[in-house]
């Protein structure tokens, strides 16, 4: 855990060691909300765990999938970029099959776009977090 020093009425942050602050980044690509326990921020590390993976579900419970990157279309790698930000759950899902097929029955749900979005921001979000967990471990930030 990060060490606080006074200095002249500011906190001073000390960084974490280098191989802790990698630990830290790595864990937070890999499952969201791992970086910051790794760091022992206990609380954040379940508000964003928590909020990322509520995010995962809604967006597959709203019929939203998953993205592939296809040569012709590059609009798909965008969001594949996005996806893949989730992790380990991305990939557990493309071991699995699961979540990339797309059936014209599900696109012709309301929700279908609201689920792809959902699954979107849920990746971008863990990458955020892992840039978070990187300025906790770095001491730019508490």
């Amino acid at each position: 855990m990060q060490s606080e020093k006074a200095v002249s009425g500011q906190i001073a942050l000390t960084p974490v060691s280098t191989v802790r602050t990698v630990a830290a980044v790595l864990a937070a690509f890999i499952l969201p909300g791992l970086g910051h326990l790794v760091l022992g921020k206990w609380g954040r590390a379940l508000l964003i765990g928590l909020t990322i993976v509520a995010l995962f579900v809604f967006g597959f419970w709203m019929e939203g999938h998953f993205f592939w990157p296809e040569r012709s279309d590059w609009l798909t790698w965008f969001f594949s970029f996005l996806d893949m930000g989730l992790g380990l759950p991305y990939f557990a899902c493309l071991a699995a099959d699961k979540g990339f097929a797309v059936t014209a029955e599900q696109a012709a749900k309301i929700t279908f776009d609201y689920g792809n979005t959902f699954l979107h921001v849920a990746g971008a979000l863990n990458m955020l977090s892992a840039l978070d967990a990187y300025d906790i471990a770095i001491g730019r930030k508490p």
